[in-house]
């Protein structure tokens, strides 16, 4: 999804109720992460939830594949819209995206408890990381 297409689904809801479950919706789609990439590396830490992040590198031309869960509704929400702003691209447009102004501009920053805050930034810097590691 571009960031774009993020932002006017944002404004066509109106209320922080209907943006919440409008996130959880998100996460309800995420697809399943195995049992078995839950481990302590993949984990994100900063989170007060459970969150794990994997990717990797691959295609032709080369973009960033992640594959993401966490525990409730509205993290596993919140991890699936960051993993849709990365998803498919290269690494260099990983790295060079500005997340943390489309959090803002998402209203995410003021709308979100303070401890949700900072795991979405933790979240953000495991999935840059992840890019970070796969390049030359």
């Amino acid at each position: 999804m571009t960031i774009q297409r993020l932002m006017d689904a944002f404004e066509l809801l109106t209320d922080w109720q209907e943006r919440y479950d409008y996130i959880s919706e998100l996460g309800a789609k995420l697809p399943p992460m195995p049992e078995a990439e839950k481990t302590d590396e993949t984990r994100v830490h900063g989170c007060i939830s459970k969150v794990w992040i994997t990717g990797r590198a691959s295609g032709d031309p080369i973009v960033m594949e992640y594959r993401a869960d966490g525990e409730g509704p509205i993290i596993r929400g919140l991890v699936a819209l960051l993993v849709m702003l990365f998803q498919g691209r290269t690494r260099e447009e990983v790295l060079d995206l500005d997340a943390e102004g489309v959090i803002e501009k998402l209203g995410l920053d003021e709308n979100l408890s303070p401890n949700r805050h900072i795991g979405m930034y933790a979240m953000v810097e495991k999935i840059k990381g992840i890019a970070r590691a796969a390049g030359p």
